[in-house]
C-alpha cells in the first residue's frame, strides 16, 4: 500500500525534520492517506525546478532573444528555456529560482499559465514576480492576482498550488518569473552541530534535488546550493555521467549546464523521473556504511514491537483459522479477515469536529488494530504480517517504490523515495507477496505499481529486495450475443467480465463513488469501444465489493448503421468492439520507450445472427500472429445464419525499449489489420426480387 516514510532516528531523538517534505512525524506514524495523488504531488515538488526566492532586479534581455524565431537546436519547438537559475541556501532554508522562457508559438502561449504546488505545512511561497517582454522590447510586469488552489487536503496536511497568468503573452515574447519557497522548520541541531552528538548508526536527512532535465529544452541553466555550517552534504546523481557540482572555496556547491535537451511528450511514455536527469542532495547524520542494508536493519528493529505476535494476536490467529487447516487456505482466512477491518484511509474526509468527536485512539500495534476494528491503510499490512507470523508464517515487510511514479535509485541514500509497503511471506522456498491494505485487492495479486519494482525489507539480516510476483493474469472477456438487422443495425446482449488487475483498477477508480458514479465508470468505458453512435443499456453490474470474484456487467447493445448496406450486399468489420480504436504507435519514429502500466489480455467471443433476407457471401480466414511478448489469434466461423468472431490478444510485458519499438508497432499493425477485415453478405434472390 503507498506510504511516505521519513528519515529514520536514533531512539533518544524523537522526529527529525526532511527539508525534502518538511515535516517531523514519528516512526510508525507515516502519512495517513493512501493515494497515488498524495505521492504524486511529492514527486512534483521534488521535481519542481528549485522553487524561488527573493530575486534580483531583472537581467537585460538581449536584442538576438527579442528576435529568436525558432529553437535552432529543436526546430519547432513550442517554447525554449533561456535561462534558469535556482540556488538553495540552507542556513536561511530557502530555495530561489528564476526562469526566463521564450515563447515560440500558439502553442507555447500556454507556458504563460505558471503553477506552483507545494506542501502548506512546511513550506511558504513568497515573493512571486513576473514580466512580460514582446519582441518589440515593451515590457509588461505582472500585477495581477495570484491564486491559491487546493490540489489535495487530508488532516492536517495541505497541499497547495499558487496559479498565475502572466499578461499580454504572444508568439515571439520572452515571460520572465521568480518566487521563493521557505521551509517553515530548521534542518535539526544533529545537522548542524554533529560534534555535541553520539551516533551509533548513520542515516541521512534529505534535501533539495535539482532536476536538470525539463520538458522545455533548456540553453543554460545555473545550480547552486549553500550547505549549513558543520553539516555533512553529500549528493548522488541520476542519469547524469560525467557531470558533477564543483565545490567552491566556501564550501558551496555549483553546477552549469548548456544546451539541455527537452524531455518529449509521447502517449504511453515512462514517468518523467523514470527518464529525467537529477542531482539529489541529502545530509548524512553519523557514519554512513551500507546504509540500505542499515536501514532494513532499523526499520525491523523500530518495527519489532508494532507487529509484535502476541498472545492475543495467536488466540486470533487460531480461532480466524485452527492450525489444521492447510497453509494456503490459513493465508487466505487471515487475509480476508484483515480485509474486514474498516479502511479509516478510504474514507470520505472529515471535518475536525467529526474526528474529535468519533475520538479514536491512535493504534501503537498490531494487537491495537484488531482489538479497535480500524486502521489506516498501512497498518493493515502490519496487522496481517503480526497475524501470519502469530500463525507461524515467515512473514515480513517490504518496502517498495511504486513505479507509477518513479523507480528505485540505490545511489541515492534516501528512504522517502519508498512509497509503498506489501507484505512477503517466504514459503516452500519461493517469496509469496500480498496487499492486503490496498482496498479489493484480492488473495494472491498485488497491485500493478507494486509489482515489479524493488526496496527493501524490514529484517535484522538487512535486505534490499527485489518485488517480482508471478501475479495471476488480469484478463478483459467481452461475450455478445447479436442480432444484425435488415436495416444494418446490430442489437443484442453484451456481458463484460473484468478480473485480476483490470477489476482492481475498476474497483479502485470507483472507490468514493456512489452507484450512479460507479454506472457512469463502466458506461464511459463501454461506449469508448463499440461502434460510433452506439448506446447501451446496463442491466447489471455485480461484484464491485467482493475482490475474490470477477467483476462483471450485463449491458444491452444498440448500433444503428453497424454495416454498409449495397444493392446486392451487406458488409460490416470483425472488429465489433475495435472499431473506434485509435492506432496505439502511429509513428514510425519514436523517442521515449512505450510504458504501460501492465500488460493485457483480452477475448471476445460474439455471436452475430444474420438476418433472413442475406446469405453469407465472404468470411475472413483464421489470422494469427505472434512475438516474442505477444501474441493474438482471429477465428472466423459461419453456420447457416450465424456468424461466430473470437478475438483473443495477448501482450505480456509492460516496458518496450526504443529497439523493440519497430517489433511492438508491427503486432499493433498487424492486429489493425486483422480487424479491419470484413464479412460480406449477399441478398437472396427472393429478397432482390422484391
Amino acid at each position: 500500500m503507498n506510504c511516505i516514510d521519513h528519515p529514520q532516528l536514533k531512539p533518544e531523538i524523537l522526529e527529525a525534520a526532511s527539508p525534502a517534505v518538511g515535516c517531523g512525524v514519528p516512526f510508525m506514524l507515516s502519512l495517513r492517506k493512501s493515494t497515488q495523488v498524495l505521492f504524486f504531488v511529492l514527486c512534483w515538488l521534488a521535481t519542481i525546478p528549485g522553487l524561488f526566492g527573493q530575486s534580483p532586479d531583472w537581467q537585460p534581455v538581449p536584442k538576438e532573444d527579442l528576435a529568436l524565431k525558432d529553437n535552432p537546436a529543436n526546430p519547432g519547438s513550442a517554447a525554449m528555456i533561456l535561462e534558469r537559475r535556482v540556488s538553495t541556501d540552507d542556513e536561511i532554508r530557502a530555495q530561489t529560482e528564476w526562469m526566463r522562457i521564450k515563447i515560440l508559438t500558439e502553442e507555447g502561449r500556454d507556458y504563460a499559465d505558471v503553477e506552483i504546488p507545494y506542501l502548506a505545512k512546511s513550506t511558504t511561497i513568497e515573493d512571486i514576480r513576473g514580466r512580460t517582454v514582446r519582441s518589440d522590447g515593451s515590457v509588461i510586469n505582472f500585477s495581477g492576482t495570484v491564486f491559491d488552489k487546493t490540489v489535495l487536503k487530508y488532516k492536517r496536511f495541505r497541499y497547495e498550488m499558487k496559479t498565475f497568468t502572466l499578461p499580454g503573452v504572444e508568439v515571439g515574447s520572452i515571460i520572465e518569473y521568480a518566487y521563493t519557497m521557505r521551509w517553515k522548520e530548521k534542518l535539526p541541531d544533529y545537522v548542524r552541530n554533529p560534534s555535541r552528538y553520539s551516533f551509533q548508526d548513520g542515516w541521512t536527512i534529505p534535501d533539495t534535488t535539482w532536476t536538470i532535465e525539463q520538458t522545455l529544452f533548456t540553453r543554460h541553466g545555473v545550480f547552486s546550493i549553500r550547505p549549513v555550517h558543520g553539516g555533512q552534504l553529500a549528493y548522488a546523481r541520476v542519469r547524469l555521467p560525467g557531470v558533477k557540482p564543483a565545490q567552491l572555496q566556501d564550501g558551496s556547491m555549483r553546477l552549469e549546464v548548456n544546451n539541455v535537451a527537452a524531455i518529449e511528450k509521447e502517449a504511453d511514455m515512462p514517468p518523467e523521473s523514470l527518464l529525467n536527469s537529477r542531482v539529489h542532495f541529502y545530509y548524512q547524520v553519523g557514519f554512513i556504511g551500507n546504509y540500505w542494508n542499515s536501514m532494513s536493519r532499523a526499520k525491523a528493529e523500530r518495527a519489532e514491537k508494532f507487529i509484535l505476535p502476541t498472545r492475543y494476536l495467536e488466540q486470533a490467529a487460531n480461532e480466524i483459522t485452527p492450525p489444521s487447516d492447510p497453509p494456503e487456505t490459513r493465508l487466505r482466512k487471515l487475509y480476508a479477515r484483515v480485509q474486514q477491518i474498516r479502511y479509516l484511509s478510504y474514507e470520505t474526509s472529515r471535518t475536525e469536529k467529526e474526528e474529535k468527536r468519533e475520538h479514536l485512539a491512535a493504534n501503537k500495534s498490531a494487537e491495537d488494530i484488531l482489538r479497535h476494528g480500524y486502521a489506516y491503510s498501512n497498518e493493515i499490512n502490519f496487522l496481517f504480517t503480526a497475524l501470519a507470523r502469530a500463525a507461524g508464517f515467515d512473514a515480513s515487510i517490504v518496502e517498495v517504490v511504486d513505479r507509477s511514479s518513479a523507480v528505485f535509485e540505490p545511489q541515492v541514500l534516501d528512504t522517502s523515495q519508498l512509497n509503498a509497503t506489501v507484505v512477503r511471506i517466504y514459503r516452500n522456498g519461493k517469496n509469496l507477496y500480498f496487499d492486503p491494505a490496498t482496498r479489493f485487492c484480492p488473495f494472491g495479486l498485488l497491485p500493478w505499481f507494486e509489482s515489479e519494482t524493488q526496496g527493501i525489507s524490514w529484517s535484522k539480516l538487512g535486505d534490499v529486495a527485489d518485488v517480482y510476483p508471478a501475479n495471476p493474469p488480469s484478463t478483459l472477456e467481452r461475450t455478445a450475443d447479436l442480432k444484425l438487422q435488415p436495416d444494418g443495425g446490430l442489437e443484442g446482449e453484451l456481458e463484460v467480465v473484468y478480473t485480476g488487475q483490470e477489476a482492481l483498477d475498476k474497483r479502485l477508480s470507483a472507490v468514493d463513488e456512489d452507484d450512479a458514479g460507479r454506472r457512469k465508470i463502466i458506461e464511459d468505458e463501454i461506449n469508448e469501444w463499440t461502434p460510433p453512435g452506439a448506446t447501451i443499456d446496463l442491466d447489471s453490474v455485480t461484484g464491485w465489493d467482493d475482490p475474490e470474484k470477477p467483476l462483471r456487467i450485463k449491458c444491452h447493445l444498440h448500433a444503428a448503421r453497424f454495416a454498409v448496406l449495397t444493392q446486392k450486399r451487406m458488409l460490416f468489420p470483425i472488429a465489433v468492439f475495435q472499431m473506434t480504436r485509435k492506432n496505439p504507435l502511429p509513428y514510425a519514429h519514436r523517442v521515449q520507450p512505450v510504458y504501460y502500466r501492465y500488460g493485457s489480455d483480452v477475448l471476445d467471443k460474439i455471436t452475430i445472427s444474420l438476418p433472413n433476407a442475406y446469405r453469407m457471401e465472404a468470411v475472413p480466414a483464421a489470422n494469427d500472429f505472434k512475438t516474442s511478448f505477444a501474441e493474438f489469434h482471429a477465428k472466423r466461423t459461419s453456420e447457416a445464419n450465424v456468424v461466430r468472431l473470437e478475438r483473443h490478444s495477448t501482450l505480456d510485458r509492460y516496458f518496450f525499449p526504443l529497439d523493440l519499438y519497430g517489433s511492438l508497432r508491427q503486432y499493433f499493425d498487424q492486429l489493425r489489420r486483422s480487424d479491419a477485415q470484413k464479412i460480406v453478405l449477399r441478398k437472396t434472390e427472393s429478397a432482390q426480387a422484391r
